[in-house]
């Protein structure tokens, strides 16, 4: 018999004072993003009264950078690191909702011209998680902060199977840390390379909400609604108890049987 791990809920409360900007300005770019909270229809569905959901949202700009391009949103943990142990939870769970607001506007992409076509609009992101402490934290939330010394991150793409659909019902999407990909200056980090660490879900010290050009792939507005984040339980724990107690037992008759002894 198995039992599930009680989620662990990341977000809400969302504690939007906390989230800061970490957008391509730092580096000359001209994109741009938000975090913002907003109204949801969702409670019955996700368990809480008030439902308030986090709007991601902004602009990706290509064309300053060459092609380059990334817009996100950073929350540092604090003092303690999030801790979501791997014997207990296997990754981590998003339920998001199309940006409304962004939908309303959305248009058809234009057709390619002399054979090349135009950057998509937007709808990957990408969920970026570091293990080791942040250099600063910005006093200034909504101003690009200082460039950091570059370090070593985890991240994951998602993205809504319909992201110009309209309903009230979350799309939820599991990310599991085996799928997290080390990353350093936007570039995968093989198992070979000196600078690659595996992934130690027990400190996590900062989350980001990403999205970024992907070499020139997509531009433009985007936005997508995070309704919470959670961490993923597993459901082996009663069902390694079980098996403990079954090697237990077999010893404790073994010896009973064969010494006359009892555990």
């Amino acid at each position: 018999m198995s039992a599930l791990t009680k989620p662990a809920t990341i977000f809400p409360s969302w504690h939007f004072s906390r989230w800061h900007a970490v957008d391509d300005r730092v580096r000359g770019g001209s994109s741009q993003s938000h975090l913002d909270p907003v109204p949801i229809d969702v409670g019955s569905a996700v368990g809480y009264d008030k439902p308030t959901g986090a709007r991601f949202w902004g602009t990706l700009d290509t064309k300053t950078l060459g092609g380059a391009g990334f817009a996100s949103q950073r929350y540092i943990f604090g003092p303690e690191p999030l801790d979501l142990p791997r014997l207990s939870y296997q990754g981590i769970t998003l339920r998001l909702l199309p940006d409304e607001q962004k939908t309303a506007s959305s248009s058809t992409s234009p057709a390619p011209i002399n054979g090349k076509s135009h950057p998509e609009d937007p709808h990957t992101f990408t969920l970026v998680l570091k293990t080791s402490p942040p250099q600063h934290t910005p006093s200034k939330p909504k101003l690009p902060p200082n460039p950091e010394p570059a370090s070593l991150s985890y991240e994951h793409d998602f993205s809504l199977s319909s992201p110009l659909r309209s309903s009230h019902t979350p799309e939820t999407l599991h990310l599991s840390f085996d799928d997290f990909k080390a990353v350093y200056r936007g570039r995968d980090v093989p198992t070979s390379d000196p600078r690659y660490k595996p992934f130690d879900p027990t400190k996590i010290f900062e989350l980001s909400l990403m999205c970024r050009s992907a070499f020139g792939k997509q531009e433009g507005e985007f936005g997508v609604v995070v309704v919470s984040m959670e961490g993923w339980g597993r459901a082996e724990k009663k069902e390694r108890e079980g098996c403990w107690r079954g090697v237990q037992q077999w010893v404790g008759s073994w010896l009973g049987g064969e010494r006359g002894v009892k555990l």
